[in-house]
C-alpha cells in the first residue's frame, strides 16, 4: 500500500511540475498602472515597480444612451499604448470602450513592436478621479501569444 501511494505521490510531483514547466513559459504578464489626462485623448502615468504608461485615444465614436440624462453611453475607440517596465518596452495597438455608468474601460490588441511583439494584450481600467481624469488598471500581455 505504501509502494502504491509513493508512487502516486511520485506521478502528481513529476505531472506538477510538467504542468509548471507550461504554464510558466507561455504566462500572462500583469501589469498594475495608473495614468491620468494630459489632453484631450492623451494619458500618461505609471505602470508596474517604477515603469511607464502612455496611451493616445483616437478614432472614437459614442453609441447607446439617453440624450435627456447621458446615461448609459458607450465610447468606442482606437488607442495606443506604449508601456515601459524592468527595462522592456513595447507599443500595442488598441481597441477599446468606456462605459460612462460603470466608469470602467475595456481594451483589447496586440503588440506591434518592441518587447513580446505580436503578442495578445488586454487591459482594464477604472476611473478613480475626475480632477484630473484618472484611471487605475492592469495590463495583461499574453506571453504565449508573441511571434
Amino acid at each position: 500500500m505504501r509502494k502504491i501511494l509513493a508512487l502516486v505521490v511520485i506521478a502528481l510531483a513529476a505531472l506538477a511540475v510538467a504542468a509548471s514547466g507550461v504554464s510558466a513559459s507561455s504566462s500572462s504578464i500583469v501589469i498594475p498602472f495608473e495614468k491620468h489626462a494630459v489632453g484631450p485623448g492623451h494619458y500618461v502615468g505609471t505602470a508596474g515597480d517604477g515603469g511607464t504608461i502612455e496611451m493616445q485615444v483616437y478614432d472614437s465614436r459614442f453609441t447607446g444612451g439617453d440624450p435627456e440624462t447621458s446615461d448609459h453611453w458607450i465610447q468606442h475607440f482606437k488607442a495606443s499604448l506604449q508601456l515601459t517596465v524592468g527595462g522592456q518596452s513595447l507599443t500595442a495597438a488598441l481597441d477599446g470602450q468606456f462605459n460612462f455608468t460603470t466608469r470602467q474601460t475595456v481594451l483589447n490588441g496586440v503588440v506591434v513592436d518592441g518587447w513580446l511583439s505580436g503578442a495578445q494584450i488586454h487591459e482594464e481600467g477604472k476611473v478613480t478621479s475626475f480632477s484630473p481624469l484618472t484611471f487605475v488598471g492592469t495590463v495583461m500581455v499574453m506571453r504565449g501569444s508573441a511571434n
